[in-house]
C-alpha cells in the first residue's frame, strides 16, 4: 500500500476572499462556457423560444443544472485524488474497461460532427454580413466554413492554453452584457417566464409551425427538445477535456499523484488532511459554478428573446437562417446594434470552434489514457496532430456532403450531449462510493441531484436516440 498523501497548502487565490480572487480562479471553465455560447445558447436556445415560447425553461435550466452537476462531481474528484475520473471506470465490474472504451467511441464520433456543423453555421452567418447570398462560390456556406475550419486548426496548433484562456474569458464577457440588455429591453412576460421555469410541460408543435416550417414539424419533439438538450452547456466531447484542462492549475492532489491501480489513490483520513482537501474544493466550485451560471444565464436571455421576439412574428431560426434572424434582438434596440450583434455572434463562433479543437485533442488524450499504453505514453503535443486532422479532415468532409446544420449535430447532440452525460453522473455516484474516504464523499444532496441528473439524462437520451434511428 502506498503512503496516504496529504494535501498541500492552499494557494494565495483561495486563501483570498471576494469578487478578483473569484476571477482569477476562473479559467478553464471560460473555455466550455465559450463553447457552448455558439451553438448551445445563439442557436437553439432562441430556435426553442420561438418553437415553444417560454414553456420549455425548465428544461434550458434544468439542463444547465445537470450538467453542472456532472462537471464539478468530475473536478472535485480530481482535486481531491488528482486522479482523472475516467482512471478509475476502467475498474467497473466487468470486461476491463468496458465502460472506458463505450463512452470514448461514442464521444470521439461526435468530434467531425460539431466540427462540421459549427463551421457550416459560421459560414452561413458571413455569407448573411458581406450579402452574397446566391452566388456560386462566396454564397457557398460551406467555402467560408472550411476556410474557418482551417484556420482554427492553424492557431490551434500553434497556440498556447494560457492565450486561449483569455480570449475565451474576454468573449463570455463581452457577449453577457449586450444579450443581457436585449432580453431586459424586449419586455418579456415575466410571470410566463417564471411558470416555464418551474413547471416542467412537454409542450407540442403548433399549426404554424407546420405550415411554415415543415422539416421541424417532421421531427419528433423528443429529438428536437432533446437536440437542445444536448447543446446547451456542452458535453461529454467538452467535459472530459475540460476535466484534464484541470491539472494545469495543480489544485488540491492534481499533479501530486501517481496511478494508483485497482484501488484508487490512499488520501490521508485525518482531521487536518481532510478539512483541507475541503477547502480546495472552493477551486473547481467557483470555476464550474461561473462557467455554468454564464451558460444559464445565456440560455434564459436567448430563450426569452426568442419567445419575445422571434415568436410573434412566427420565425424561427432555421436551414440557411440560423444565425441572421436573431440581429432581431439588439436591431429593436438600436439600427446599428446590427454591427454588435455580427462582431459578437462571429467571434462567439469562431471562439468556440477553435476551443473545440483543443478540448477534442485533450478528451481523446483523456478517454484512451486508461485503456491505451500508446496514448498514456504520448503527450497532449504529440497527439494534437492526429486528433486535430480527424476533426478537421471528417468535419470538412461531413460539411460538403449535404445536410443542414441542425441535422448534423443532431446524433452528437443526443449520443455526446445528453445519453453519455447521464451515464457520466451515475459512474460518478459509483466512483466516489468506492474509492473516496467517507469523509470526502459527496454529501447526500449532492448525491442525489448526481443520481437524478443521471437518470433523467439517460432516460432521455435512450428516447432520442430511439427517436433519431427510427426516424
Amino acid at each position: 500500500m502506498s503512503q496516504a498523501l496529504r494535501y498541500p497548502e492552499l494557494s494565495e487565490d483561495l486563501k483570498a476572499r471576494g469578487f478578483g480572487a473569484m476571477m482569477r480562479i476562473f479559467g478553464p471553465g471560460a473555455i466550455i462556457a465559450s463553447v457552448t455560447i455558439g451553438s448551445g445558447e445563439t442557436v437553439f436556445a432562441s430556435r426553442g423560444g420561438a418553437v415553444f415560447g417560454y414553456a420549455l425553461l425548465w428544461c434550458f435550466v434544468g439542463g444547465g443544472l445537470m450538467k453542472f452537476v456532472q462537471v464539478y462531481t468530475a473536478a472535485r474528484y480530481m482535486t481531491l485524488t488528482g486522479e482523472h475520473p475516467i482512471e478509475r471506470w476502467a475498474y467497473l465490474p466487468g470486461p476491463k474497461g468496458w465502460i472506458v472504451w463505450l463512452l470514448a467511441i461514442m464521444t470521439v464520433l461526435c468530434f467531425p460532427l460539431w466540427l462540421s456543423g459549427l463551421p457550416k453555421m459560421l459560414g452561413g452567418l458571413v455569407v448573411w454580413i458581406i450579402g452574397t447570398e446566391g452566388q456560386a462560390v462566396w454564397g457557398d456556406d460551406r467555402v467560408w466554413g472550411t476556410a474557418f475550419a482551417l484556420l482554427a486548426i492553424a492557431i490551434t496548433m500553434v497556440q498556447s492554453y494560457g492565450a486561449l484562456e483569455k480570449v475565451q474569458t474576454l468573449v463570455v464577457s463581452v457577449l453577457l452584457l449586450s444579450i443581457l440588455t436585449a432580453a431586459a429591453a424586449a419586455q418579456p412576460d415575466w410571470l410566463a417566464v417564471f411558470m416555464g421555469m418551474i413547471i416542467p410541460t412537454m409542450p407540442a408543435y403548433e399549426s404554424w409551425i407546420a405550415l411554415k416550417y415543415p422539416a421541424i414539424a417532421g421531427r419528433s419533439a423528443w429529438l428536437e427538445l432533446g437536440t437542445y438538450l444536448g447543446a446547451i452547456g456542452g458535453g461529454s466531447q467538452d467535459y472530459f477535456g475540460y476535466i484534464g484542462m484541470l491539472r494545469e492549475k495543480a489544485w488540491g492532489l492534481m499533479g501530486r499523484s501517481r496511478s494508483a491501480g485497482s484501488e484508487g489513490v490512499s488520501i490521508a483520513s485525518d482531521g487536518e488532511n481532510v478539512s483541507l482537501g475541503k477547502q480546495w474544493l472552493r477551486a473547481p466550485l467557483i470555476d464550474s459554478a461561473v462557467s455554468f451560471g454564464c451558460v444559464v444565464i445565456f440560455t434564459i436571455a436567448f430563450m426569452i428573446l426568442g419567445a419575445a421576439v422571434l415568436r410573434p412574428e412566427q420565425i424561427v431560426p432555421d436551414d440557411t437562417q440560423l444565425l441572421s434572424v436573431q440581429a432581431n434582438f439588439l436591431v429593436l434596440l438600436h439600427p446599428a446594434l446590427l454591427y454588435l450583434y455580427q462582431f459578437g455572434v462571429f467571434t462567439a463562433f469562431f471562439g468556440t470552434i477553435m476551443a473545440a479543437y483543443e478540448l477534442y485533442v485533450r478528451t481523446t488524450h483523456e478517454c484512451f489514457r486508461p485503456i491505451s499504453q500508446k496514448v498514456r505514453s504520448m503527450s497532449v503535443g504529440s497527439l494534437r496532430p492526429w486528433v486535430v486532422a480527424y476533426c478537421g479532415l471528417g468535419g470538412i468532409a461531413i460539411m460538403w456532403s449535404g445536410g443542414n446544420p441542425v441535422q448534423i449535430v443532431t446524433p452528437a447532440a443526443i449520443f455526446g450531449g445528453v445519453l453519455t452525460c447521464g451515464m457520466w453522473c451515475l459512474l460518478m455516484v459509483w466512483t466516489d462510493r468506492t474509492f473516496l474516504p467517507k469523509p470526502l464523499r459527496m454529501g447526500m444532496g449532492l448525491l442525489i441531484l448526481n443520481l437524478a441528473s443521471g437518470l433523467f439524462l439517460t432516460a432521455w437520451g435512450v428516447r432520442g436516440a430511439i427517436d433519431f434511428i427510427m426516424g
